[in-house]
């Protein structure tokens, strides 16, 4: 894969930070571009159950706001939605459609959560986008990444793929984490002063899924309006529940306790600077242009 030319824009990618693997720049808009890699043994340093603690409260408020949105643009069919999510990990987002009426399946590469899956009912193949794609004649109302579309790595051939499963006037929501955040900006300020832990843990270098990049607003409606689509709504998303946060920090199992209830308690005592800075999490609505 080229790591020299931004995917976004096309114009040269420069080396930004050497971490377990490379992040390199875009100056004409920004990107932020990893040589990282998927390793499809599924090893890493995530631990699981810590992360789904950490996790669950935080993604299920979120995905409140998302259904909430998503209806201003799909709740008047007079008929039950139907959609897409690429890389549905637990399958909370799932549940979170039942829960309002909403049909939509899901597509995960990893077996991990299976029998959660099985034993809730939910409706998921198991696979890779687009080599998977359960096909829907007259495409899908919307098609979701949550937190998903940062760790994907050929980019622009995954936006022409959802351009043929999405229905003419579907909608594509994107749900990621932002290189303009509280959190990342922090992350490279302790690198600067040669501390690598926190930018290392931001890309999840340490987990076999990395992050491929990092977008700002900018250049995430760069990408999509270079494929023809235009964003329709941007909207915040919270970026911790400080009453699990030790949990989600004790994913990482490279993590120490005491280590944890230090950064637990710094980032508690911070969450009035956290909750007012700019956020980490975006939820972008894309639709097709006419």
């Amino acid at each position: 894969m080229d790591h020299t030319t931004c995917p976004v824009c096309g114009n040269p990618l420069k080396l930004k930070h050497r971490l377990k693997f490379n992040v390199y720049k875009c100056a004409a808009c920004g990107l932020l571009h990893s040589d990282a890699h998927f390793e499809h043994s599924f090893q890493s340093d995530l631990e699981s159950t810590s992360r789904d603690i950490g996790l669950k409260q935080l993604r299920l408020k979120n995905f409140a706001a998302i259904t909430k949105e998503l209806l201003k643009y799909q709740g008047d069919k007079g008929k039950k939605i139907t959609g897409l999510e690429i890389g549905s990990g637990n399958g909370w987002w799932l549940e979170t459609c039942r829960d309002n009426n909403i049909d939509c399946i899901g597509i995960e590469p990893e077996h991990i959560y299976e029998n959660y899956h099985k034993e809730n009912k939910l409706n998921i193949v198991y696979g890779f986008y687009p080599d998977v794609s359960p096909k829907r004649e007259q495409g899908y109302d919307f098609i979701i990444f949550n937190d998903v579309f940062e760790h994907i790595p050929d980019i622009n051939g995954l936006v022409e793929s959802l351009k043929k499963d999405l229905a003419d006037d579907g909608i594509l929501i994107i749900n990621l984490p932002m290189s303009t955040g509280f959190f990342y900006k922090m992350a490279t300020r302790m690198h600067n002063l040669g501390s690598d832990g926190s930018l290392t843990r931001m890309w999840q270098f340490n987990f076999h899924s990395p992050h491929m990049n990092y977008f700002n607003e900018h250049n995430m409606k760069l990408l999509l309006n270079r494929h023809g689509f235009g964003a329709v709504s941007v909207i915040k998303l919270d970026t911790l529940d400080f009453s699990s946060v030790k949990e989600r920090i004790m994913a990482d199992k490279g993590m120490n306790r005491l280590k944890a209830v230090f950064m637990t308690t710094a980032l508690t005592a911070l969450k009035p600077v956290i909750t007012s800075s700019e956020p980490d999490i975006k939820a972008f609505f894309f639709k097709k242009k006419g």
